[in-house]
């Protein structure tokens, strides 16, 4: 069931489907709230100058880079594109902080009785991006979990990878001491400003999420996934799982939170590309061409 409601002059969707209900709206297609047996999983803001005002990202799908790009800028078949350097001289989650996905108004649109989609059409040129871009999600709430399909078109090569950036608190008032587990077969080095180094670390000492890590401290880190099945959080009350086909996933625990929202006070957990990926051709290729179409997904378990 889909109900419709106004957010600050945005729509708004609330989906329910058994224990789980979801609502998101246009402001950049964020989730506002997920709730499991009426019991509050994620953080938000009560209004919309909280939104305007933070960087958090909170629950917001961004893009069209998620995380960051080195230099802010990429060369492309010979020609290189400036980026808008919004953290100290890259790009970080698209750029311009005042004109990024996550603060701009998506088209909604109720697809059926278990989901909602959202449309923005990015012009080329967009923070420097090369190509038109129509971007396309879909949240679909199922009896047991949330998932986020994503779509893109460009009408130019350009690079493309864009995640959901929603906060877990679980019901927790600090996710330090949560239990997570992270199938990865590695984690990406980085330099002081985040930026890969280009080599991929084993996943030991404190990065080893082989089995279930209480999360003692702050995390900002890129794990390279080994499957679909990317990670496990769990509290004495709750487990979440997140299933991707994304090769990497950026764990945050929300230590720069903002806008009256504690540090620590929820985790991200975001799939993407290797951050930098435009300049580095030894990672994944996230290369989308012209005429194609992008296509990935992630879900969210909540028992």
């Amino acid at each position: 069931m889909v109900r419709q409601d106004d957010f600050f002059g945005f729509q708004s969707y609330t989906i329910e489907n058994g224990a789980l209900a979801l609502r998101v709206t246009e402001y950049g297609a964020s989730i506002l709230s997920l709730r499991i047996r009426g019991e509050e999983m994620v953080l938000s803001f009560p209004a919309l100058a909280e939104y305007e005002k933070s960087s958090a990202c909170l629950g917001a799908i961004v893009g069209r880079w998620a995380n960051r790009i080195g230099g802010a800028g990429f060369t492309l078949d010979g020609k290189r594109y400036d980026l808008c350097a919004n953290e100290r001289g890259n790009t970080l989650h698209g750029g311009s902080e005042g004109n990024s996905w996550n603060k701009r108004r998506w088209t909604g649109r109720v697809e059926d009785d278990n989901a909602v989609s959202f449309t923005l059409v990015s012009p080329d040129g967009d923070n420097g991006f090369p190509g038109e871009m129509t971007a396309r999600v879909v949240y679909s709430v199922l009896p047991d979990r949330v998932r986020i399909d994503f779509e893109g078109s460009s009408s130019k090569d350009t690079y493309f990878s864009p995640t959901s950036h929603v906060y877990f608190s679980l019901g927790e008032t600090n996710i330090l001491g949560v239990k997570m587990q992270i199938n990865a077969f590695g984690h990406l080095e980085v330099d002081d400003a985040l930026i890969p180094t280009g080599k991929i670390l084993p996943t030991e000492g404190d990065f080893d999420f082989s089995s279930p890590r209480t999360v003692g401290r702050d995390y900002d880190d890129c794990f390279c996934l080994s499957g679909e099945e990317a990670c496990t959080a769990r509290t004495e009350r709750h487990k979440l799982t997140l299933y991707t086909d994304f090769p990497a996933l950026q764990f945050y625990t929300g230590k720069y939170l903002d806008c009256g929202i504690a540090p620590n006070a929820g985790f991200a957990i975001e799939p993407e590309y290797y951050p930098d990926t435009p300049n580095r051709p030894d990672f994944p290729d996230a290369r989308l061409r012209a005429g194609e179409t992008f296509r990935k997904y992630l879900a969210f378990v909540i028992e």
